[in-house]
Protein backbone atom coordinates (compact mmCIF):
# COMPACT_ATOMS: atom_id res chain seq x y z
CA UNK A 1 0.00 0.00 0.00
CA UNK A 2 0.94 3.63 -0.11
CA UNK A 3 2.09 5.33 3.05
CA UNK A 4 5.13 6.86 4.67
CA UNK A 5 8.27 5.79 6.39
CA UNK A 6 10.80 8.14 7.89
CA UNK A 7 14.44 7.47 7.11
CA UNK A 8 17.83 8.93 7.95
CA UNK A 9 20.88 7.36 6.25
CA UNK A 10 22.83 7.58 9.50
CA UNK A 11 24.98 4.64 8.54
CA UNK A 12 24.36 0.93 8.23
CA UNK A 13 24.26 -1.33 11.24
CA UNK A 14 24.37 -4.77 9.73
CA UNK A 15 21.69 -4.44 7.07
CA UNK A 16 19.60 -1.81 8.88
CA UNK A 17 19.10 1.93 8.55
CA UNK A 18 18.09 4.36 11.27
CA UNK A 19 14.73 5.83 10.31
CA UNK A 20 13.99 9.53 10.63
CA UNK A 21 12.63 11.25 7.47
CA UNK A 22 9.42 11.06 5.39
CA UNK A 23 9.05 8.64 2.52
CA UNK A 24 6.27 6.93 0.66
CA UNK A 25 6.32 3.27 -0.23
CA UNK A 26 4.38 1.11 -2.62
CA UNK A 27 2.97 -2.40 -2.40
CA UNK A 28 1.80 -3.87 -5.69
CA UNK A 29 -1.41 -5.38 -4.29
CA UNK A 30 -2.94 -1.98 -3.49
CA UNK A 31 -5.36 -0.41 -6.00
CA UNK A 32 -5.91 3.33 -5.70
CA UNK A 33 -9.52 4.46 -5.37
CA UNK A 34 -10.93 6.60 -8.13
CA UNK A 35 -11.24 10.32 -7.47
CA UNK A 36 -14.56 11.37 -6.00
CA UNK A 37 -16.05 14.84 -6.03
CA UNK A 38 -17.44 15.92 -2.63
CA UNK A 39 -19.38 19.17 -2.99
CA UNK A 40 -22.47 18.32 -0.97
CA UNK A 41 -22.55 18.12 2.81
CA UNK A 42 -24.18 14.67 2.58
CA UNK A 43 -21.14 13.43 0.62
CA UNK A 44 -19.15 14.03 3.80
CA UNK A 45 -21.62 13.21 6.59
CA UNK A 46 -24.92 11.37 6.99
CA UNK A 47 -28.11 12.97 8.35
CA UNK A 48 -27.79 11.43 11.81
CA UNK A 49 -24.27 12.78 12.25
CA UNK A 50 -25.29 16.22 10.98
CA UNK A 51 -28.15 16.31 13.48
CA UNK A 52 -25.68 15.71 16.30
CA UNK A 53 -23.33 18.37 14.95
CA UNK A 54 -26.05 21.02 15.12
CA UNK A 55 -25.96 20.88 18.90
CA UNK A 56 -22.18 21.44 19.12
CA UNK A 57 -20.41 24.74 19.71
CA UNK A 58 -16.82 25.90 19.60
CA UNK A 59 -15.41 26.63 23.05
CA UNK A 60 -13.12 29.59 23.62
CA UNK A 61 -10.82 29.42 26.65
CA UNK A 62 -10.53 32.65 28.57
CA UNK A 63 -9.46 33.76 32.04
CA UNK A 64 -10.56 31.52 34.90
CA UNK A 65 -13.96 32.35 36.32
CA UNK A 66 -13.10 32.90 39.95
CA UNK A 67 -16.32 34.45 41.33
CA UNK A 68 -14.53 37.41 42.87
CA UNK A 69 -11.15 37.95 41.28
CA UNK A 70 -11.86 37.76 37.56
CA UNK A 71 -15.42 38.89 37.17
CA UNK A 72 -14.52 42.42 36.15
CA UNK A 73 -11.80 41.19 33.83
CA UNK A 74 -14.21 38.82 32.10
CA UNK A 75 -16.60 41.69 31.39
CA UNK A 76 -13.69 43.55 29.81
CA UNK A 77 -13.39 40.71 27.34
CA UNK A 78 -17.05 41.04 26.38
CA UNK A 79 -20.39 40.41 28.05
CA UNK A 80 -21.03 37.22 26.05
CA UNK A 81 -18.88 34.89 28.17
CA UNK A 82 -20.75 31.99 29.71
CA UNK A 83 -19.52 28.80 31.34
CA UNK A 84 -19.57 25.84 28.94
CA UNK A 85 -17.78 22.83 30.41
CA UNK A 86 -14.83 21.42 32.31
CA UNK A 87 -11.93 19.39 31.03
CA UNK A 88 -9.00 17.73 32.80
CA UNK A 89 -5.92 19.84 33.38
CA UNK A 90 -2.82 18.90 31.35
CA UNK A 91 0.77 20.08 31.95
CA UNK A 92 1.32 23.33 30.09
CA UNK A 93 -2.28 24.59 30.46
CA UNK A 94 -2.75 28.08 31.84
CA UNK A 95 -3.27 27.75 35.61
CA UNK A 96 -5.58 30.78 35.55
CA UNK A 97 -8.28 28.56 34.03
CA UNK A 98 -8.19 26.01 36.88
CA UNK A 99 -11.41 25.65 38.85
CA UNK A 100 -9.83 26.12 42.30
CA UNK A 101 -13.07 25.76 44.31
CA UNK A 102 -13.61 22.35 42.68
CA UNK A 103 -10.01 21.40 43.47
CA UNK A 104 -10.53 22.38 47.13
CA UNK A 105 -13.49 20.00 47.34
CA UNK A 106 -12.35 17.11 45.17
CA UNK A 107 -8.54 17.49 44.95
CA UNK A 108 -8.78 17.14 41.17
CA UNK A 109 -7.54 19.74 38.67
CA UNK A 110 -10.10 20.80 36.07
CA UNK A 111 -10.09 23.71 33.63
CA UNK A 112 -13.12 25.94 33.21
CA UNK A 113 -14.12 26.44 29.54
CA UNK A 114 -16.43 29.10 28.15
CA UNK A 115 -18.59 29.93 25.20
CA UNK A 116 -17.55 33.27 23.79
CA UNK A 117 -20.13 35.14 21.75
CA UNK A 118 -17.69 37.35 19.89
CA UNK A 119 -17.07 38.91 16.53
CA UNK A 120 -13.76 37.07 16.05
CA UNK A 121 -13.29 34.80 13.06
CA UNK A 122 -12.28 31.14 13.02
CA UNK A 123 -9.36 30.32 10.71
CA UNK A 124 -8.99 26.76 9.41
CA UNK A 125 -5.50 26.11 8.04
CA UNK A 126 -5.23 22.92 5.97
CA UNK A 127 -1.86 21.39 5.08
CA UNK A 128 -1.74 20.60 1.34
CA UNK A 129 1.87 19.40 1.09
CA UNK A 130 2.70 16.20 -0.78
CA UNK A 131 3.02 14.13 2.38
CA UNK A 132 -0.74 14.52 2.96
CA UNK A 133 -1.44 12.30 -0.08
CA UNK A 134 1.66 10.26 -1.00
CA UNK A 135 1.67 8.85 -4.51
CA UNK A 136 -1.81 10.23 -5.11
CA UNK A 137 -3.37 8.07 -2.36
CA UNK A 138 -5.86 10.46 -0.83
CA UNK A 139 -7.40 8.80 2.20
CA UNK A 140 -5.41 10.79 4.77
CA UNK A 141 -6.02 14.05 2.94
CA UNK A 142 -9.74 13.29 2.67
CA UNK A 143 -9.74 12.65 6.43
CA UNK A 144 -8.14 16.08 6.92
CA UNK A 145 -10.70 17.71 4.59
CA UNK A 146 -13.55 16.14 6.57
CA UNK A 147 -12.13 17.62 9.77
CA UNK A 148 -11.94 21.02 8.07
CA UNK A 149 -15.51 20.67 6.80
CA UNK A 150 -16.99 19.66 10.14
CA UNK A 151 -15.18 22.42 12.03
CA UNK A 152 -16.41 24.99 9.49
CA UNK A 153 -19.93 23.62 9.84
CA UNK A 154 -19.85 23.88 13.65
CA UNK A 155 -18.21 27.33 13.65
CA UNK A 156 -20.71 28.77 11.17
CA UNK A 157 -23.55 27.29 13.20
CA UNK A 158 -22.10 29.06 16.24
CA UNK A 159 -22.40 32.40 14.44
CA UNK A 160 -18.70 32.72 13.59
CA UNK A 161 -17.20 33.80 10.29
CA UNK A 162 -14.83 31.19 8.88
CA UNK A 163 -11.57 31.73 6.99
CA UNK A 164 -10.25 28.71 5.08
CA UNK A 165 -6.56 28.86 4.20
CA UNK A 166 -4.41 26.42 2.22
CA UNK A 167 -1.02 25.73 3.83
CA UNK A 168 1.26 24.51 1.07
CA UNK A 169 4.60 24.96 -0.67
CA UNK A 170 3.53 28.34 -2.02
CA UNK A 171 1.01 30.92 -0.93
CA UNK A 172 -2.23 28.97 -1.32
CA UNK A 173 -5.81 29.91 -1.90
CA UNK A 174 -8.20 31.07 0.77
CA UNK A 175 -11.86 31.92 1.22
CA UNK A 176 -13.97 33.71 3.80
CA UNK A 177 -17.50 32.64 4.73
CA UNK A 178 -20.36 34.30 6.55
CA UNK A 179 -21.94 33.44 9.88
CA UNK A 180 -24.50 30.86 8.80
CA UNK A 181 -24.47 27.44 7.19
CA UNK A 182 -25.95 28.52 3.88
CA UNK A 183 -22.36 28.92 2.64
CA UNK A 184 -21.31 25.35 3.46
CA UNK A 185 -21.55 24.25 -0.22
CA UNK A 186 -18.93 26.88 -1.06
CA UNK A 187 -16.72 25.54 1.74
CA UNK A 188 -16.99 21.99 0.39
CA UNK A 189 -16.28 23.16 -3.15
CA UNK A 190 -13.16 24.97 -1.95
CA UNK A 191 -11.94 21.90 -0.03
CA UNK A 192 -12.68 19.54 -2.93
CA UNK A 193 -10.63 21.65 -5.34
CA UNK A 194 -7.51 21.54 -3.15
CA UNK A 195 -4.75 19.31 -4.47
CA UNK A 196 -1.80 18.20 -2.28
CA UNK A 197 1.72 18.42 -3.65
CA UNK A 198 5.25 19.63 -2.96
CA UNK A 199 6.82 20.51 0.35
CA UNK A 200 5.82 23.11 2.89
CA UNK A 201 7.51 25.51 5.27
CA UNK A 202 5.25 25.68 8.32
CA UNK A 203 7.10 28.67 9.76
CA UNK A 204 6.81 30.69 6.54
CA UNK A 205 3.14 29.74 6.10
CA UNK A 206 2.39 30.89 9.65
CA UNK A 207 4.26 34.16 9.06
CA UNK A 208 2.20 34.91 5.93
CA UNK A 209 -1.01 34.05 7.76
CA UNK A 210 -0.17 36.24 10.78
CA UNK A 211 0.48 39.24 8.55
CA UNK A 212 -3.14 39.31 7.38
CA UNK A 213 -5.06 37.49 10.14
CA UNK A 214 -7.11 40.50 11.14
CA UNK A 215 -10.05 39.67 13.38
CA UNK A 216 -9.15 35.99 13.83
CA UNK A 217 -9.66 34.67 17.35
CA UNK A 218 -9.40 30.90 16.86
CA UNK A 219 -6.92 29.06 14.62
CA UNK A 220 -7.39 25.40 13.69
CA UNK A 221 -4.24 23.89 12.15
CA UNK A 222 -4.83 20.56 10.35
CA UNK A 223 -1.57 18.90 9.33
CA UNK A 224 0.52 15.74 9.51
CA UNK A 225 3.32 17.96 10.93
CA UNK A 226 5.98 15.89 9.17
CA UNK A 227 9.31 17.68 8.79
CA UNK A 228 8.06 20.35 11.22
CA UNK A 229 10.20 19.58 14.27
CA UNK A 230 12.36 22.67 13.86
CA UNK A 231 9.65 25.05 12.65
CA UNK A 232 6.62 24.02 14.75
CA UNK A 233 7.56 26.11 17.80
CA UNK A 234 8.04 29.28 15.74
CA UNK A 235 4.86 28.58 13.76
CA UNK A 236 2.75 28.16 16.91
CA UNK A 237 4.19 31.37 18.36
CA UNK A 238 3.07 33.23 15.23
CA UNK A 239 -0.34 31.58 15.07
CA UNK A 240 -0.98 32.30 18.76
CA UNK A 241 -0.16 36.01 18.60
CA UNK A 242 -2.79 38.59 19.61
CA UNK A 243 -4.31 36.10 22.06
CA UNK A 244 -5.50 33.80 19.28
CA UNK A 245 -6.50 30.35 20.53
CA UNK A 246 -4.78 27.57 18.54
CA UNK A 247 -5.91 23.97 18.09
CA UNK A 248 -3.49 21.52 16.42
CA UNK A 249 -5.07 18.55 14.64
CA UNK A 250 -2.27 16.03 14.12
CA UNK A 251 -3.44 13.94 11.16
CA UNK A 252 -1.70 10.66 10.35
CA UNK A 253 -2.44 7.24 8.89
CA UNK A 254 -1.86 3.78 10.43
CA UNK A 255 0.84 3.17 7.81
CA UNK A 256 2.80 6.07 9.27
CA UNK A 257 2.63 4.89 12.86
CA UNK A 258 3.50 1.29 11.91
CA UNK A 259 4.41 0.78 8.21
CA UNK A 260 3.52 -2.75 7.01
CA UNK A 261 6.94 -3.29 5.40
CA UNK A 262 9.35 -6.19 5.32
CA UNK A 263 12.34 -7.26 3.30
CA UNK A 264 13.78 -5.27 0.42
CA UNK A 265 11.84 -2.12 -0.45
CA UNK A 266 12.50 1.06 -2.39
CA UNK A 267 11.11 4.24 -0.91
CA UNK A 268 10.57 7.69 -2.36
CA UNK A 269 10.29 10.99 -0.50
CA UNK A 270 6.69 12.16 -0.91
CA UNK A 271 7.74 15.80 -1.22
CA UNK A 272 11.22 15.83 -2.83
CA UNK A 273 11.14 12.64 -4.95
CA UNK A 274 14.42 11.37 -3.47
CA UNK A 275 14.67 7.56 -3.45
CA UNK A 276 16.57 4.99 -1.41
CA UNK A 277 16.63 1.22 -1.08
CA UNK A 278 16.12 -0.37 2.33
CA UNK A 279 16.11 -3.83 3.80
CA UNK A 280 13.39 -3.70 6.46
CA UNK A 281 13.99 -5.99 9.42
CA UNK A 282 12.01 -6.51 12.62
CA UNK A 283 14.67 -4.48 14.44
CA UNK A 284 14.26 -1.62 11.99
CA UNK A 285 10.48 -1.60 12.43
CA UNK A 286 10.87 -1.50 16.23
CA UNK A 287 13.29 1.40 15.88
CA UNK A 288 10.83 3.20 13.64
CA UNK A 289 7.88 2.72 15.99
CA UNK A 290 9.96 4.09 18.86
CA UNK A 291 10.96 7.14 16.83
CA UNK A 292 7.38 7.67 15.73
CA UNK A 293 6.16 7.72 19.35
CA UNK A 294 8.94 10.16 20.25
CA UNK A 295 7.96 12.38 17.31
CA UNK A 296 4.30 12.47 18.40
CA UNK A 297 5.30 13.18 22.00
CA UNK A 298 7.48 16.10 20.89
CA UNK A 299 4.70 17.56 18.74
CA UNK A 300 2.20 17.32 21.60
CA UNK A 301 4.64 18.81 24.13
CA UNK A 302 5.51 21.70 21.82
CA UNK A 303 1.83 22.42 21.21
CA UNK A 304 1.04 22.52 24.93
CA UNK A 305 4.06 24.69 25.72
CA UNK A 306 2.60 27.30 23.37
CA UNK A 307 -0.85 27.10 24.93
CA UNK A 308 -2.35 25.20 21.98
CA UNK A 309 -4.78 22.31 22.27
CA UNK A 310 -3.28 19.17 20.71
CA UNK A 311 -5.65 16.66 19.10
CA UNK A 312 -4.34 13.30 17.87
CA UNK A 313 -6.41 12.68 14.73
CA UNK A 314 -5.35 9.35 13.26
CA UNK A 315 -7.33 8.38 10.17
CA UNK A 316 -8.06 4.97 11.70
CA UNK A 317 -10.02 6.58 14.54
CA UNK A 318 -13.76 6.46 13.72
CA UNK A 319 -14.65 9.96 12.57
CA UNK A 320 -17.74 10.24 14.75
CA UNK A 321 -15.64 9.34 17.80
CA UNK A 322 -13.04 11.96 16.91
CA UNK A 323 -15.63 14.72 16.62
CA UNK A 324 -18.22 13.74 19.21
CA UNK A 325 -15.92 12.38 21.91
CA UNK A 326 -12.27 13.33 21.43
CA UNK A 327 -12.90 17.00 20.61
CA UNK A 328 -15.36 17.39 23.46
CA UNK A 329 -12.99 15.71 25.89
CA UNK A 330 -10.11 17.97 24.79
CA UNK A 331 -12.26 21.07 25.23
CA UNK A 332 -12.58 22.12 21.58
CA UNK A 333 -16.33 21.51 21.30
CA UNK A 334 -19.20 21.43 23.75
Amino acid sequence: MWGFIRYLPAGRQGSSFVIDSIFEFRHSSFILPSAVSHRNIHDYFDDEFLARLRGLHLIAKRLAASPAGNRGRSRALGDGLEFADHRAYSPGDDVRFIDWPYYARMEKLLLRLFHEHSESDVAILLDTSGSMAPGGEGRKFHHARRIAAVMAYVAMGSGRRVVLQQFGPEEGGSMRCGRDRTRIPAVLSFLTDLSPGGGTDLRQCARRFDARAHGVGVVLLISDLLDSDESLSDALSLLGRKRRQVVVFHVYSPDESDPPLGGAVRVRDAETGREISLHVTAQLRRSYRRRWRNFCDRVEKTSRLHGAIYVSAGSDLPFEKLILQTLRRSGVLS
